[in-house]
């Protein structure tokens, strides 16, 4: 069986590609600024770049976001080829026991009113609200007031993928994941690590919450240019494949994401003006020139070009109105495959990095800057900090109403491991819960300043994720001053300046705080 990072794979020249036209991309990508993760290209049956930025890479998983809602999909359409759905059924149907919760007329949405976001409510549920939902996800849903008539508008909503999510459970008796891993995942070889969030309901989350690699990614996008078949095999039906990635539904509005909701059409939030698009299927964006695409916030994409027969898959940490990236893509990769004139890729490839660290500059941290700091009155609930050397890294320990979370950061250089550093305001409700998140950090010393405050800087880089934080420590005369950042976000991007003060004796007892 051929796994997923064991795809076919060729030179770009060898396979009629100009590999100056891959360069010339990564040169775009970096004079922008843009933090891409990874950059998959697939032409004409081969892997023709496969490009990570340092420190992620082939075997990491990266948290997709929506494109999640491409995977849910892909098991509707399997109990639809096991003759145990009928996309015509009512949703109501599979869950009497809510009946008395939903608004009258629900009985008209159905099925595949749930697959083109045409469910009737009003605004849609993101997976940033639900998270903090401890109670039935699928009662939430139907007891939302129908505010037009099913099928007849759509408004992007999180929640109907959800629901699929749950019908599939009903009808399989297996979640989605589990569904799919015998009838996807392992036939086609995708990583076995693939994991996949579950609500209070114990069901998939269907909208969101899958994390894989970048080439189980780049899959999902051959499987469907494929049309269902992998190696001889037909995995989904052709029928199924045409019409989730085909026109369901013309000329759509994504609305604008508050960060708990995304609003109907025509409505704005904080100047920001809803997207126009060309338009949906099953769970599929439609693109120009027949294109297709399974998107998720931040900047993960999965691009088919169906009439290049080529699929591009992305990882990043990116606004979503950031069209940069995108049109490089679209506009210029694209038509760019299959033509060859010479060039050297390999060479380039091997020393992408998403930033390389600074120095460490240990030698200019102000003496005595070790210790435990108490906090000041924050609404971030921190009680204590403390700051230490291990080795040529620096580590921050933080209490919090959470419990006790650290980052090993290295001078000039990342360290690599798992925190349950509590972050949910900064990472889209997402909070590192234990075992934690993996993430890579640096270190950084700064001289100090005219008014004499020393700076250091810490990066956290949430390699399975789109986030990466940045934290800067301000330290003068035994006071700390701490603002954290991140790069991108569906809400707020930064939090208050944190302040502490340094202590003699610890405000735990000694076995609590020690490292």
């Amino acid at each position: 069986m051929r796994r997923g990072n064991d795809l076919p794979r060729r030179a770009p020249e060898d396979h009629g590609t100009d590999p100056q036209i891959l360069l010339r991309m990564l040169d775009n990508i970096a004079a922008e600024g843009l933090e891409v993760h990874s950059l998959l290209v697939w032409h004409d049956g081969v892997l023709i770049q496969d490009a990570y930025w340092d420190p992620y890479g082939p075997e990491r998983l990266h948290m997709m976001h929506s494109v999640t809602k491409s995977f849910t999909a892909m098991a509707v359409g399997l109990a639809w080829d096991d003759g145990l759905l009928d996309l015509d059924l009512p949703v109501i149907g599979f869950f009497p026991e809510h009946r008395a919760v939903a608004p009258e007329g629900i009985e008209a949405m159905t099925l595949r009113h749930l697959l083109t976001m045409t469910s009737g409510h009003g605004r849609g549920i993101s997976g940033g609200a639900w998270r903090k939902l401890k109670t039935s996800w699928v009662a939430d849903f139907l007891r939302q007031p129908l505010d037009h008539t099913p099928g007849s508008v759509f408004v992007y909503d999180s929640a109907c993928s959800y629901v699929l999510s749950a019908i599939v459970q009903k009808v399989t008796g297996r979640t989605c994941h589990a569904y799919l891993r015998d009838r996807v995942f392992d036939p086609i070889g995708l990583s076995p690590a693939i994991r996949w969030d579950l609500s209070p309901e114990g069901i998939n989350s269907g909208g969101n919450g899958l994390w894989c690699r970048s080439s189980d990614l780049l899959s999902l996008g051959i499987l469907h240019l494929q049309e269902g078949r992998w190696q001889g095999r037909q995995i989904l039906s052709r029928d199924w494949v045409r019409a989730a990635t085909g026109m369901q539904v013309r000329d759509v509005s994504l609305g604008v994401l508050t960060g708990e909701a995304y609003l109907g059409p025509g409505e704005s939030h904080e100047g920001a003006e809803a997207e126009r698009r060309e338009g949906y299927g099953f769970q599929w964006w439609r693109g120009p020139r027949n294109s297709y695409s399974a998107n998720g916030l931040f900047g993960q994409n999965c691009f088919v070009f169906p009439n290049e027969r080529a699929v591009v898959a992305v990882t990043a940490g990116m606004d979503d109105e950031d069209t940069r990236l995108k049109r490089m893509i679209h506009d210029d990769l694209r038509p760019a495959l299959g033509q060859w004139r010479g060039a050297e890729l390999a060479p380039r490839l091997a020393e992408l990095d998403l930033a390389c660290p600074p120095p460490g500059n240990i030698s200019v941290a102000p003496a005595g800057w070790q210790g435990l700091y108490l906090a000041r009155q924050n609404e971030q609930d921190i009680a204590c900090l403390r700051l230490e050397i291990v080795g040529d890294a620096i580590r921050l320990v933080v209490e919090d109403r959470r419990g006790r979370h650290e980052v090993l950061a290295g001078l000039g250089h990342r360290c690599e491991g798992m925190t349950t550093m509590t972050g949910a305001r900064l990472h889209h409700a997402y909070e590192a819960d234990p075992p934690g998140f993996r993430v890579a950090a640096w270190a950084a010393w700064s001289a100090s300043d005219a008014e004499g405050w020393s700076c250091l800087t810490l990066d956290w880089a949430f390699v399975e994720t789109a986030f990466r934080d940045t934290l800067r420590i301000r330290l003068r005369g035994g006071e700390l001053r701490l603002q954290r950042e991140v790069n991108v976000n569906s809400s707020i991007r930064s939090l208050p300046e944190l302040r502490a003060d340094q202590v003699a004796e610890d405000c735990r007892e000694p076995e609590e705080i020690a490292p």
